[in-house]
């Protein structure tokens, strides 16, 4: 099982012109026991599965499998109960990092998050000055709750 340390940012200017070749992705949510979270995503004709753990602040074990695509496709009908999110997701590399910038669509358009994945939680992560507010420990901003409630609900909610 691997260790994913990654921060999580919302990306507050327009930032088209870092976006170039992007990988279309389709993710779906399994049920969980609420301490782990069961993830399918397609990229293009690739599928995995991948487990997460809790987070503890910008870290948690992760563990990912390749799936048959078919077998992914099904499970993402018939098996995420509609807690599906759809992204375009970018690569932009600058200062020594790799930012990974997902433009969301569907009941998430108009969110763009940029995430940084690091060698230690204490790591120096100079900010480009696109970034906005950090969302790392606001779950409300993982993929995992914005496929059971989309901002698109939020302003509903609110009303």
């Amino acid at each position: 099982m691997a260790l994913e340390i990654e921060r999580r940012f919302l990306v507050r200017k327009d930032v088209r012109h870092l976006c170039r070749n992007g990988v279309r992705m389709v993710q779906g949510y399994l049920p969980s026991d609420g301490v782990s979270t069961v993830r399918v995503r397609i990229a293009e004709d690739r599928a995995t599965l991948t487990i997460k753990s809790l987070k503890r602040g910008a870290c948690r074990d992760e563990v990912e499998h390749p799936l048959d695509l078919d077998f992914a496709r099904q499970l993402l009908l018939h098996g995420c109960e509609g807690r599906v999110i759809e992204k375009t997701r970018y690569r932009h590399c600058q200062d020594d990092l790799c930012w990974e910038i997902d433009v969301f669509d569907g009941e998430n358009s108009g969110l763009v998050i940029a995430e940084v994945e690091l060698k230690t939680p204490d790591q120096t992560v100079p900010l480009p000055d696109w970034i906005g507010a950090e969302v790392t420990t606001l779950r409300a901003y993982g993929n995992s709750a914005l496929s059971r409630a989309p901002i698109r609900r939020w302003s509903a909610a609110a009303a």
